[in-house]
């Protein structure tokens, strides 16, 4: 007589789980205790999560006009859904983050995490801000540059090692930052070394584990700075060498898990070409993706 596999039919759910919508996936979870735990389980999330991004087709990006709305650049008007998009453009007028399909909005008092596929809202008060203005000869307002509040550098991603959603903001104060850990609601403070500065008005991207800002100063310098969300180090990266220096719009984002500079580079005529650098995360070494 053949012998029963007990685990078949988990093997089954697990396989016909994989292959469902996360707005789909929200409503089984209350069918029985068994479905929830397969659902909330680290293994099927990851898993889930690994099979989104596989069937990703295109990149798809903004093209940054400032000023006005963001537009689809030229050639890529006829899209699916399951195409991945990044946005480049540099102004909003309600400064968020996004990973993994969740988008975070910072506030004055509150960081809100929004899971639009669920419509899952989560709200968090915040900390005091220890700079809530800072001297307006100290920062110069640009019309392309983005602030969140409190005029804090801030940064949204996942540890890759337990799982959970961090917020980072730093502020002026170049000593310490906060950070919040979405899993238990719970801010902290966390020790930074003087050197590693950043800039407020430019958005941050969050690359294998770790939140990535960038930041630009006078004559072309410009550094790396990474935050560990796991061991919640700081370190320098290694950075490009850009042919042309670097522009003061350049942005720092996500490309298919790949460290990538966005960047205007000007030719004659008052044309603009936008060049992609992207990091290989292994070697750590740069090149020139997309034009």
């Amino acid at each position: 007589m053949k012998e029963e596999n007990p685990n078949l039919n988990t093997d089954i759910l697990e396989e016909l789980f994989l292959r469902l919508p996360l707005n789909s996936l929200g409503r089984l979870k209350s069918v029985s205790k068994e479905w929830k735990s397969i659902l909330e389980s680290k293994w099927f999330v990851e898993k889930h999560l690994s099979l989104a991004k596989s069937s990703r087709k295109i990149l798809l990006a903004y093209d940054c006009e400032c000023g006005v709305s963001p537009s689809l650049l030229p050639g890529l008007r006829d899209f699916e859904w399951s195409q991945e998009f990044v946005y480049l453009h540099c102004d909003a007028t309600r400064p968020s983050m996004s990973y993994e399909g969740l988008v975070c909005f910072p506030e004055a008092e509150w960081v809100n995490v929004l899971n639009p596929s669920t419509g899952q809202l989560r709200r968090f008060h915040c900390p005091s801000l220890s700079n809530p203005r800072p001297n307006s000869t100290t920062y110069r307002e640009e019309s392309w540059t983005t602030y969140f509040p409190g005029y804090c550098a801030m940064g949204f991603g996942r540890d890759n090692v337990k799982g959970s959603y961090k917020v980072v903001r730093i502020f002026f104060d170049p000593t310490y930052c906060d950070i919040l850990d979405v899993n238990t609601g719970e801010w902290r403070k966390l020790w930074k070394p003087r050197r590693c500065k950043v800039d407020v008005g430019r958005k941050s991207a969050c690359v294998n584990g770790s939140i990535y800002w960038l930041r630009i100063r006078r004559g072309h310098v410009y550094t790396i700075l990474a935050l560990d969300l796991h061991t919640e180090e700081f370190h320098d990266v290694p950075r490009p060498h850009l042919p042309k220096g670097i522009m003061f719009e350049a942005q720092i984002v996500n490309i298919r898990d790949s460290l990538a500079i966005a960047m205007p580079v000007s030719h004659p005529l008052h044309q603009y070409e936008l060049e992609i650098w992207s990091m290989d995360g292994q070697k750590e070494t740069w090149s020139k993706t997309h034009s």
